[in-house]
C-alpha cells in the first residue's frame, strides 16, 4: 500500500449491475444487485457532506465523492442528476464507465452536471475487446474518442488498463492507441482478486508457508498491519449499507445503513474487521500481510532480492502506523462529540433497498 491519499474518496455505489461480462470482474460472486434509488442516494450524500466535516476536524484532508461501485453507472437513470447533487454540495465528483453508454446526449450532460474525472475501463481492442467485454468496440471506441474531445478543459478521462494478460507490449500498444485519439492519461495495473471473490492461482495466501513469516514481520513489536483502503476510500452500496471497502464483491463485510448510522458511527467496527482480517482482508490482495507473502515467495524464485523485501516490510510497516495514529484520532474526535463511535458489537440492523 502507498502512502496515504492526498484526499479521502467516498465512493457511491450508484448500481452493481453491469452491461459487461469481464472475465476478470466475478460479477457472479455478488450476491445481490440493484440500482440506488434517489432517497437511499440522497441519504447517502448528506452522510458524505456530514463526514467532510469530521475529516476537517480531524485531518484536514479534501473528500472527493466517487460514483463508481462495482457496476456500470450509467446504467442509473438518474445518474447524471447525482453528478448534479454532488457538486452542488461543493464535491469534486469522479465516475468510472466501460464507455459503451457514453453517447454524445450522456456526454454533453455530464460535463454540463460538472463531472471532473471519469475513468474508462477499456483493456482490449476490436474483437478481443468484443471478446472479453460482450460488448461491441466500434460503438465503445467511438463514445470515448467523441467525450476525450468534448472534455477537454472540462473533465479529464482516464483510461483505465486490466493487464489480465500479463504483457506489457499490449498496454503499450492500447497506450499509444487510445493517445492517438486524443486520450492523455492512463492507470495500468494487473488482474486483482476482488476480495476474494475471483480466483486468482498465485493468490491463495493461506496455502503458503511464507505468510506465517509474514505475520511475523508485520506483527512485531505489538504492530497491527492496517490496509489503507477502508479508510481512503470509503464504501456505500447501492442498497444504502456501508461495506468494508470496494473489494468486498461478496458483501461480507456489511456495517450498518446509512439511514441509522454516520460514517464516524461506524469506524470502530470497520477497524475491528481490518485487524482481525475478517471476514475479507484474509483473503485480499491488498492485505499487507497478503502483500508480504507474495514478496516472500517472489523473493524465494529468485524474482525480488532480500533489499527489495526489507524495503517493502519497512513501508508497509511505516504506512500501518500513519493510518493507526490518524485512526486514533478519529476515534478520539468520536468519543468527544454527540453520536460518538459505536462499539464494535453493535446492533447495526441494514436496510434493503429493493432494486
Amino acid at each position: 500500500m502507498s502512502a496515504e491519499p492526498l484526499y479521502l474518496t467516498i465512493d457511491i455505489e450508484i448500481t452493481n449491475r453491469c452491461n459487461a461480462t469481464c472475465h476478470f470482474c466475478p460479477r457472479d460472486a455478488t450476491p445481490h444487485q440493484g440500482i440506488m434509488d434517489e432517497a437511499t442516494f440522497q441519504q447517502s450524500l448528506r452522510r458524505a457532506v456530514e463526514y467532510r466535516e469530521v475529516v476537517r476536524e480531524v485531518s484536514g484532508l479534501p473528500v472527493t465523492v466517487s460514483l463508481c461501485g462495482l457496476g456500470e453507472p450509467l446504467i442509473n437513470r438518474q445518474a447524471i442528476d447525482f453528478v448534479r447533487q454532488v457538486k452542488a454540495e461543493g464535491f469534486r465528483c469522479s465516475m468510472s464507465s466501460n464507455g459503451a453508454l457514453l453517447t454524445e446526449d450522456r456526454a454533453t450532460a455530464l460535463l454540463d452536471a460538472g463531472l471532473d474525472e471519469i475513468y474508462l475501463n477499456i483493456s482490449d481492442l476490436d474483437e478481443e475487446y468484443d471478446r472479453v467485454y460482450n460488448l461491441p468496440f466500434d460503438r465503445t471506441c467511438e463514445n470515448v474518442s467523441r467525450f476525450a474531445q468534448l472534455a477537454k478543459g472540462k473533465c479529464k478521462p482516464i483510461v483505465i488498463l486490466v493487464d489480465h494478460r500479463d504483457d506489457a507490449e499490449h498496454i503499450a500498444r492500447m497506450k499509444a492507441f487510445w493517445r492517438e485519439r486524443g486520450l492523455e492519461h492512463f492507470h495500468s495495473y494487473s488482474v486483482i482478486n476482488r476480495g476474494g471473490a475471483l480466483f486468482v492461482e498465485h493468490m491463495q495466501f493461506e496455502q503458503y508457508r511464507e505468510m506465517v513469516n509474514a505475520r511475523a514481520q508485520l506483527t512485531e513489536g505489538d504492530a497491527t498491519p492496517l490496509c489503507g483502503a477502508p479508510w481512503g476510500y470509503l464504501f456505500i452500496g447501492y442498497d444504502g449499507n456501508y461495506y468494508l471497502c470496494c473489494s468486498d464483491w461478496r458483501k461480507q463485510a456489511g456495517l450498518g445503513s446509512v439511514f441509522e448510522h454516520s460514517f464516524l458511527q461506524i469506524t470502530r467496527r470497520k477497524l475491528a474487521m481490518v485487524s482481525s482480517r475478517e471476514p475479507v482482508c484474509k483473503t485480499c490482495n491488498h492485505d499487507p500481510i497478503n502483500i508480504l507473502t507474495e514478496e516472500l515467495r517472489a523473493m524465494e524464485a529468485g524474482e525480488v532480492s532480500e533489499q527489495e523485501v526489507a524495503e517493502l516490510r519497512q513501508s508497509l510497516r511505516d504506512v500501518s502506523a500513519e493510518i493507526n495514529d490518524k485512526l486514533a484520532e478519529l476515534l478520539d474526535y468520536g468519543e468527544r462529540h454527540p453520536g460518538g463511535i459505536l462499539p464494535v458489537d453493535a446492533d447495526l440492523i441494514p436496510v434493503v433497498v429493493s432494486s
